[in-house]
């Protein structure tokens, strides 16, 4: 099993998640970086947010540089307005390697994981195993359970 880790973080709190199970696996965690920043003010934010969302905008995302190998990928990402960030959105669109299992996972268990189950079905290939787990950067067992098993 080679598995990758992928994290979209604009607050901090996913990519410490990400880094962590990046490091009980051996590998790094790649970002998912959009060409312009997000908001760092939460309501200005939380706006920027519900519009992509509701309008399906395009989030233009800097290239990422993944392990060809890998046949796992864990996907760390917050949710909002119960689905993907549309940059995380971008991100799956662009996939052009397929992946045995997708972890999605996110570092709060929030409304949404069912509608982020939908949106990662749509980009993923049929045959892709997906899961989705809550964690934290202190617990994240359920992620690693999943595959230690």
């Amino acid at each position: 099993m080679n598995t990758q880790v992928v994290y979209f973080s604009n607050s901090g709190h996913n990519k410490r998640l990400a880094e962590n199970i990046a490091r009980h696996y051996g590998t790094s965690a790649v970002p998912i970086i959009p060409v312009e920043d997000y908001p760092m003010n939460y309501s200005e934010l939380t706006a920027q947010a519900k519009h992509e969302r509701f309008h399906h905008v395009e989030v233009p995302i800097q290239p990422l540089s993944l392990d060809p190998k890998a046949d796992v990928l864990i996907l760390v990402s917050p949710i909002w307005y119960a689905d993907l960030p549309r940059s995380v959105v971008s991100f799956l669109k662009q996939l052009k390697h397929a992946y045995a299992r997708v972890i999605f996972t996110s570092d709060k268990f929030m409304v949404g994981f069912g509608t982020c189950g939908q949106t990662l079905r749509r980009y993923l290939s049929s045959p892709t195993v997906i899961n989705k787990v809550a964690a934290n950067s202190m617990n994240f067992s359920r992620v690693t359970a999943i595959l230690d098993n």
